[in-house]
């Protein structure tokens, strides 16, 4: 009878635990390149029980149809933590609590920003890609931020931002993802990776041109062109570590000095459904899935600006505005210098 009563307790807690949140809460209906269905009722359905959680919760942004959704989340979402060599992850696991995920929590006061640092400052960074239906996003913000130490070098000019348009500093260089996804050597592919910049600095050669290297969204093999230009960058680190937050005026000092940083995020259906606002998302997440640049601040929205790799017509212009620790952002932050 023990025995009996452990297994009911057991099946009642994981019947208790929500769903992960990289899966659809439904089944939806696919259109014929396989992919979702953008037009589906079931969609739009999911679209409207969104927009009642966000006003039950009182956020500030908004979601809508758009690309990114023709994927499910474990295609976009390709960080993975469990590939890490075993002295970058800290004994305390990074999933403390699975039944805390999704609990709401007050929103966290702005900090006060760091004495010597602007309200608002937006830095320097390319245009966002696609990434496709990939999880290669940490190979994206590890050339995002490659692209940026070469900007920083070359003294590019910040970017800038004028309501809903969002202006890069440049768009060359244009480095290959493909390049980092196919010839790295830790096992990284379209199933996740984790930062990459130890790939483009010490003995290796660094980052070459995308039209060396063209991006195909698949685990290619690693032939490139003959005789690249390489980028071979000078140095790079965490600025805590792999699974650690940094302080927000770390974070902002490091943006200020490198151009940009690139980080983790914890992303659910609501982030990949973001079409502007202030992103406020207030439950509680204890790891990241993805990996993002984040290229500026303004403390008058308590916000990053976000560059994401879902291409354009996610978001504004593929950028998004997320509050100081929604989602674990910032997690894992590093910078690069050329």
């Amino acid at each position: 009878m023990r025995r009996v009563a452990i297994v009911i307790g057991i099946v009642l807690v994981l019947c208790a635990l929500p769903a992960p949140a990289q899966q659809r809460s439904v089944t939806l209906p696919l259109d014929k390149e396989g992919l979702v269905d953008l037009h589906s009722a079931a969609l739009a359905n999911e679209i409207a029980a969104m927009r009642a959680e966000i006003k039950a919760n009182g956020w500030t942004f908004t979601v809508g149809v758009n690309p990114a959704l023709r994927y499910d989340l474990n295609q976009l979402c390709g960080r993975r933590v469990e590939l890490l060599p075993p002295d970058q992850i800290l004994q305390e696991p990074a999933v403390r609590s699975v039944s805390a995920m999704a609990k709401p929590v007050k929103p966290t006061p702005t900090p006060t920003p760091p004495t010597g640092l602007l309200s608002y400052y937006i830095g320097l960074f390319t245009p966002p890609k696609d990434q496709g239906s990939c999880g290669s996003c940490w190979a994206f913000g590890t050339i995002d931020e490659a692209e940026t130490a070469v900007l920083k070098h070359n003294g590019a000019p910040v970017g800038v931002v004028s309501g809903n348009a969002i202006t890069a500093s440049a768009s060359d260089p244009d480095m290959s993802e493909q390049y980092v996804l196919s010839c790295n050597p830790y096992g990284y592919s379209c199933s996740g990776g984790n930062n990459a910049l130890a790939f483009l600095t010490g003995a290796n050669p660094g980052a070459l041109p995308e039209a060396c290297f063209e991006y195909t969204a698949t685990d290619a093999t690693c032939t490139y062109c003959s005789s690249p230009t390489w980028w071979h960058l000078s140095g790079w680190d965490y600025l805590t570590s792999d699974t650690t937050i940094p302080t927000v005026g770390a974070i902002k000092s490091a943006i200020d000095q490198y151009g940009a940083v690139t980080a983790y995020v914890y992303v659910d259906r609501t982030f990949q459904a973001y079409t502007g606002g202030v992103y406020n998302n207030t439950k509680t997440y204890r790891y990241t899935n993805h990996q993002i640049q984040l290229v500026g601040w303004d403390d008058s929205k308590g916000a990053w600006l976000l560059k994401n790799s879902w291409g354009t017509g996610w978001g504004i212009q593929g950028y998004m505005w997320i509050t100081y620790g929604s989602c674990r952002v910032g997690e894992g932050a590093a910078w690069a210098t050329f």
